[in-house]
């Protein structure tokens, strides 16, 4: 499996939770699987995140922004040079019933390295996506 895919309902209207993830400032305070970030989510700018997963220490990676359109979606992505290694990360919401979000938090791995990457990912670390999901959720509810 060459992708990780994480989903949750999160009580409140997409606007809401638009509102906690796109406050990168703030995840330190909340967000288990991206401890830091550094820059502000620009269009086609690079900010640098710093990733924690269990078994791992803490690293940065540096990520360009692909996709930012408020309040429906968030992508990064992180390629090692000649094809190696691309990783594109997508956080997506959608209306869901009753006045919720429909959020999921999805990475695709591709690449020569990317099959590999994409199974020991999924088989490891999906895990702490969802631990990050379900920390959103509560931030959420906490406003």
């Amino acid at each position: 499996m060459a992708h990780i895919f994480t989903e949750i309902t999160i009580p409140g209207p997409p606007a809401d939770v638009w509102h906690v993830l796109a406050d990168t400032a703030a995840w330190p305070g909340w967000n288990p699987l991206v401890t830091a970030v550094k820059g502000v989510p620009e269009k086609g700018g690079v900010i640098r995140i710093r990733l924690k997963v269990r078994m791992l220490p803490a690293l940065w990676v540096p990520v360009r922004v692909e996709t930012l359109s408020p309040p429906e979606r968030l992508c990064w992505n992180f390629t090692l040079p000649f094809g190696f290694f691309r990783a594109e990360h997508c956080f997506s919401l959608a209306p869901g019933p009753g006045g919720s979000t429909r959020f999921s938090n999805t990475e695709r791995f591709t690449g020569l390295l990317g099959g590999a990457a994409g199974t020991i990912m999924n088989r490891f670390f999906r895990e702490d996506y969802a631990g990050m999901d379900r920390a959103l959720a509560g931030r959420v509810a906490a406003r």
